[in-house]
């Protein structure tokens, strides 16, 4: 079996996201042909591992609200990859463990010195969870990356008080 099991080749597009698309963002879209054999009816937002001419990848493939599928293609990839919007790149991917988070040791530490913080975070969607880690994970500096674990502290006491407060709701 090969290590990504999934290739396409496809050029790189610029897509405006938001119904005014006033963000855009380089990416490349899915062929119908994978599109239709790849999973995107139990996981919408499709985590895969990969490369985009031999530069490393982590991301999903995203729905466009119109039936495509896209993957967002960083300036750091287009930059190691030496390409840029209109070039034709090489896909190659497998699909990732969908529940998989890598959570950055101080993050960890904080959630597990706080009871609260601990019960919101089992609480948590992988998604949610991702996008805390992450918060943390692009400091660059440790006096930023010390502020954001305090900024997402903060956030999972906010969850679990919204949680609470829906399952009370929910039980009326």
């Amino acid at each position: 079996m090969d290590y990504y099991p999934y290739r396409f080749e496809a050029s790189i597009d610029r897509f405006g996201v938001v119904k005014t698309r006033v963000i855009w963002y380089s990416v490349v879209f899915l062929t119908r042909e994978l599109q239709a054999a790849l999973p995107f009816g139990q996981y919408p937002r499709l985590r895969v591992e990969g490369e985009i001419n031999e530069v490393p990848i982590e991301n999903a493939f995203l729905p466009t609200g119109d039936g495509r599928h896209y993957l967002i293609v960083s300036p750091r990839v287009m930059k190691e990859a030496a390409v840029e919007a209109g070039d034709k790149v090489r896909i190659l991917f497998r699909i990732a463990d969908q529940n998989r988070v890598e959570v950055p040791q101080a993050l960890q530490s904080a959630i597990d010195k706080d009871t609260q913080a601990s019960e919101a975070w089992t609480a948590l969607t992988p998604g949610k969870k991702r996008m805390l880690a992450q918060h943390v994970l692009s400091a660059k500096t440790p006096k930023t990356r010390a502020k954001r674990v305090v900024e997402s502290l903060d956030a999972l006491i906010h969850f679990r008080a919204d949680l609470r407060a829906w399952r009370k709701a929910r039980s009326r």
